[in-house]
Order: structure tokens, then C-alpha cells, then sequence
């Protein structure tokens, strides 16, 4: 398997990549606003400068300005490059560095067209320097050209500083960064690296163990609390599984033995035609109790593996009901007990009519079979809905029997759970009754629950979605 980068470095690499494209993108911006205000604060100084010059043309010239008066200092007292054109192109006087630049005619012409141009020229030495000349106008006629100039030495400087700045501050901030993005994600990543090894001594054998780390209530913390919830819901069903693998092999084990010993007991010598029938009918009620047996475990496994309801339709559970308590009631006289039935004219919802059946006739045959004196009744109601959300259907059935203990009621539905294990076995009870109940129930939607009092009888209610 090709080998990742570990989250560590993934971290740390997109946070350095993220920050080296910010500050590359901050810098270069940064370097474009000051490179564009520096050269037009320059321009915008010598359109001052030259404004000033010609200014001091028109003061020193006078009325002879455009006459042939001209200053013969112009532009001696100038704290800046500056020199007069004439308009045939010789340069009447120059101060500066502009002394020695030739006279460029096509920048002159282009000047005098627009009213004023910039121009950027390479000197001797070649250094650059940036020049603005203006024509000096007399009744719309040019009658003298003004150039001044700065060298670009310090706004060049400047800018070269300022990317020496960048140069040196993005790598550093970004080593900086680096370190502390290092440092923030081993000590983010720190807690999952002790989940990891503590899952990792985590097996079956040893399910109880919990991380039990002492971390705040942030992301990771609710990840490891959530992995030792994970761990209590996985110790619980394998303890169910197991449970559950060791009662079925006893259960099984009983027939088995029973069919096993009839037979070697039978085999030990010769007996009559009666005795062989008599043997035979034993071996076949143990095999009936196998298959049974067999059954409820499988359909307990199709319950575990979550496979839907196998017949989903709207079925009406007062006639079901109905014709129940007819089948069971000759039981129940034999028992001189008294069943009764009550029931809304429709208490329709949706599922499987065969299992539903199943649910209710064992739960009232097992209401029959474990009171003595009394009665046992049925009752279904369904309570008109305000609303348009469906209204539950509650279907109860108490008896009047001898009651179940307190400490029973938790552990009714769990599988081969007996209140009395010998009186269950000697009726042909599993202990799966409930447990099959309940996943039927739960399946259909509905909950089922059981209250009792000792010597005053017992309550099961079925609750299931009405349509």
C-alpha cells in the first residue's frame, strides 16, 4: 500500500502553502501600490516644478515675453534639473543633469501637441531619470518649451529596499510559520494518536478496556467519548451474543439428550409394540420442541441482521383480535378463567398480518396459561387524532395471575430470560416468547412494555403506529 503523508504534515504544509501564497500575493500587491504612488508622486512633482519654471519665465521675461525676452539665469536658482527650449529646438539655457541631453524632437513635438508630456530617459552613466517638459504658450502659440527632471535614484531605492524587506520577511515568516504550525497540529493531533494506541491493545478479549482520557470537550474529546460509548455498545452485544450462543447450545442440548436417551433406553433390549410407540411419541415431541426451538433462533437471527418486515400491508387488528381470543378461548374455560374482548370498530396500521398474529397469540396464550383463577382481557383502543399525524393503536392485556417481581420486569425480553425456568419448560416454553415479541414490535415500529405487581397480575402493552 503506497504510504501517505502523515495528517501532521499535511496540516503543516497546507497551512505553510496557504501563507506563502497570502504573503506572495500581499507582497506583490504591496510592492505595485508603492512603486505606482512613488512614480506618481515624482510626476506629480515635476508637473509642480514645472509650473513653478514657468511661473519665473513669465515674471522675469515680462512684456517681452515671446518677443525674444528671455532670463539670461534661467535656471541657475533651481533646486531642480530644469532648461529652456526654444521653438526652433535649441536649448536657450540648462541647468542639471539636462545639460548634457540631447534634444529629443519627437518628445518635443509630442509635448507641444498634448500640452505637456512625461518621459523616462537613460543617462551617460545610465542611470534613469524621469522628465516632464511643458510648452510655454502666447496666443495659442508655442513660443518656448520647459523641461525638468529627477533622477529616479531614490524612488528606485526605495523600492529596492522595500523588496529586500520582502525578500528577507516572507521566507522568515514563513520558517516561523512552519514551526508553529508544526508545533499547533502535533499537539492538536496528540489525543489521536493516544486513541490509536490505546485501540490498538482494544481486542476482543479485553473489551472492557476504555480510552478514559481526560480531554475538553472539544472535537477530540467528543471523538474519544464517543469511542468509548462505541466500545460499551460492542462489550454489551458481544456479552449478548455470547449469552445468547451458550443458552441456545442448552437449549438444544435438553432435546437432544432427551431424544438420545429415549432412544438408548428403548435400543437396551426388546420391548412390546406399546412401549416402541410410546418412546416414539416422545422422541417426536422433543423433535417438535427442536423444531420450534429452531425456528424462534432464526427468526431472532433475521431480527439481529435488521431485514425489513416481510409483508408490509394495512391489515385491521380488531377482527385479528377477535378471532384470537375465539381460538384461545376454550383455553381459557378449561382453566375456568374468564377472557374478554374489547375493541374499536376499525384499528387500522401497516405490517405483517402473520407475525402480528404471532405476537398477540402468544402473548395472550402465555396471560391464559399462567393465571390461575381469575380473568384475562384484551383491549384495543384507538383514539380519534386532532390533527392529521396518525393516532396510536394500544392494544393491552392483563390478567389477573399470580404477578412478576420487580426485579424480573428489566430482563423480560431478553432471550431464554425465565421467571420460573421449571414451570416454562415442563409448558414447553423457550424463553423466547418475549425476545421475539419485542423484535416484531420494534420491527412494526411499535414499543411493547410490561407492568406487574406481585399477587395482583400482569399488564402487557403493545403500541403500534395507526394509519
Amino acid at each position: 500500500m503506497k504510504r501517505r503523508l502523515s495528517i501532521r504534515t499535511r496540516l503543516t504544509l497546507w497551512h505553510i502553502g496557504l501563507l506563502a501564497l497570502s504573503l506572495i500575493g500581499f507582497s506583490l500587491a504591496l510592492y505595485a501600490a508603492l512603486s505606482d504612488q512613488l512614480y506618481r508622486s515624482l510626476d506629480e512633482r515635476l508637473r509642480v516644478e514645472a509650473g513653478a519654471a514657468f511661473d519665473d519665465v513669465l515674471r522675469r521675461a515680462g512684456p517681452d515675453f515671446g518677443g525674444g525676452g528671455r532670463p539670461t539665469d534661467f535656471p541657475a536658482q533651481y533646486d531642480f534639473s530644469a532648461r529652456l527650449i526654444d521653438p526652433s529646438g535649441h536649448i536657450v539655457n540648462a541647468a542639471g543633469l539636462l545639460s548634457a541631453v540631447p534634444i529629443d524632437s519627437v518628445a518635443l513635438d509630442q509635448a507641444r501637441q498634448q500640452n505637456g508630456a512625461l518621459r523616462t530617459i537613460t543617462l551617460a552613466d545610465d542611470q534613469q531619470a524621469r522628465v516632464y517638459a511643458l510648452p510655454l504658450l502666447r496666443d495659442g502659440q508655442v513660443i518656448d518649451t520647459i523641461e525638468v527632471a529627477e533622477l529616479l535614484n531614490v524612488t528606485e531605492a526605495a523600492l529596492r529596499s522595500l523588496a529586500l524587506i520582502l525578500l528577507v520577511a516572507v521566507p522568515a515568516t514563513l520558517a516561523l510559520a512552519a514551526f508553529g504550525g508544526w508545533f499547533i497540529a502535533d499537539r492538536s493531533l496528540r489525543p489521536i494518536a493516544a486513541i490509536t494506541h490505546q485501540a490498538k491493545r482494544i481486542s476482543e478479549q479485553d473489551l472492557h478496556r476504555r480510552l478514559n482520557l481526560d480531554l475538553p470537550d472539544d472535537e477530540v474529546g467528543q471523538l474519544a467519548r464517543t469511542f468509548d460509548a462505541m466500545l460499551d455498545r460492542l462489550e454489551a452485544a458481544f456479552q449478548r451474543q455470547r449469552q445468547f450462543t451458550a443458552d441456545a447450545s442448552h437449549e438444544l442440548r435438553t432435546p437432544l439428550t432427551v431424544i438420545k436417551t429415549n432412544i438408548g433406553v428403548t435400543l437396551n433390549r426388546p420391548r412390546s409394540v406399546k412401549q416402541y410407540q410410546i418412546a416414539l411419541e416422545q422422541v417426536e415431541d422433543e423433535v417438535d420442541r427442536l423444531t420450534r426451538l429452531t425456528s424462534d433462533l432464526l427468526l431472532l437471527a433475521r431480527a439481529d441482521a435488521s431485514q425489513p418486515v416481510a409483508q408490509q400491508r394495512e391489515i385491521d387488528l380488531a377482527p385479528i383480535g377477535r378471532g384470537i381470543c375465539d381460538d384461545l378461548k376454550p383455553l381459557a374455560e378449561s382453566n375456568d378463567l374468564a377472557l374478554n374482548f374489547s375493541a374499536p370498530e376499525r384499528a387500522r396500521t401497516r405490517g405483517d398480518p402473520d407475525q402480528l398474529y404471532r405476537v398477540f397469540f402468544n402473548l395472550i396464550e402465555n396471560a391464559i396459561k399462567y393465571t390461575a383463577q381469575g380473568s384475562v382481557s384484551v383491549s384495543i383502543t384507538s383514539q380519534p387524532a386532532l390533527t392529521s399525524t396518525p393516532h396510536p393503536i394500544r392494544i393491552a392485556i392483563e390478567d389477573t395471575g399470580p404477578g412478576i417481581a420487580a426485579e424480573d420486569l428489566p430482563h423480560l425480553f431478553e432471550r431464554f430470560y425465565r421467571v420460573d425456568a421449571a414451570r416454562s419448560r415442563e409448558q414447553g416454553g423457550s424463553g423466547l416468547g418475549l425476545a421475539i415479541a419485542h423484535s416484531i414490535v420494534t420491527a412494526h415500529g411499535g414499543t411493547i412494555e410490561v407492568s406487574s405487581e406481585v399477587r395482583r397480575g400482569t399488564t402487557i402493552t403493545v403500541t403500534l403506529p395507526g394509519l
